[in-house]
């Protein structure tokens, strides 16, 4: 006869396991999806071509701002997170996280400027706080990343850039978002709509200190997929270079630091 709390116990082992089993399948069919729609090229006057293009001590990744090097990424938030990539070889250094505003006919506008220390893998911050007023709706941004590797050589910073707009929240991603239940949810629904940034930050909720986790992979490598332009085979090669390298950069990145 079998005894009754070794049948309890494998009920409820069957239970869990097909719980998880569930909550992993569940989780795989929502990774978000990134689709930028009609996104809006950086106009060439702003573009940049990442300055330095290796770590402090020779890295094989560059410092890498994890958004388009290319297109203008979107936000709803006024207090957005940013995030970039630091090569693990690379010793810990002083950095800078600068945000500016981009002036009609004019000089851009510093708005942030934070001192930082870099560290191996993924990095992220929110340049401000909840209390203060942060980016402005219908307004675009730059976000400047540097690393200072020699303090008396400026020219030896390692620097990359990205483009940012402030839109409104879409009514429909908002009632979709009242609906969600999950930072994956969030992700998948803000990365469908386009909105970069907010996708980014939902992903980056569920991955370990300094790393993607899956579902920041996942967009990365959608990204990756986006940033070339249609006519990059009519563009001069060293353009058309930049633009490369940087794809196969941020793919690099998706695997490296999962």
């Amino acid at each position: 006869m079998i005894p009754i709390q070794w049948f309890l116990n494998k009920r409820i082992k069957l239970v869990i396991s097909f719980t998880l089993s569930l909550v992993l399948i569940m989780t795989s069919a929502v990774l978000a999806s990134y689709t930028p729609g009609d996104q809006k090229p950086v106009p060439k006057d702003r573009r940049s071509d990442g300055g330095t293009t290796r770590g402090c001590s020779g890295g094989d990744i560059p410092l890498t701002v994890l958004a388009s090097g290319n297109y203008v990424g979107r936000t709803v938030s006024p207090h957005p997170m940013f995030a970039w990539f630091v090569s693990g070889d690379s010793a810990s250094k002083p950095m800078k996280l600068m945000i500016y505003e981009w002036i009609p006919s004019g000089k851009p506008k510093e708005v942030r400027n934070i001192s930082l220390q870099s560290l191996p893998g993924i990095m992220k911050s929110y340049p401000f706080s909840e209390n203060q007023l942060g980016l402005q709706p219908g307004k675009e941004y730059l976000l400047q990343v540097v690393i200072h590797c020699d303090l008396d050589n400026p020219s030896g910073d390692l620097v990359d850039e990205a483009s940012i707009e402030v839109v409104k929240m879409p009514a429909a991603v908002q009632s979709k978002l009242n609906r969600a239940v999950s930072s994956v949810e969030k992700a998948n629904i803000y990365a469908e709509a386009g909105l970069w940034y907010n996708a980014l930050d939902e992903a980056l909720k569920l991955a370990q200190a300094s790393k993607l986790g899956e579902v920041g992979s996942t967009l990365l490598k959608d990204l990756a997929k986006w940033e070339a332009p249609k006519i990059i085979s009519e563009l001069p090669p060293k353009e058309r270079e930049v633009i490369e390298k940087r794809i196969d950069n941020l793919k690099q990145i998706a695997e490296s630091a999962r």
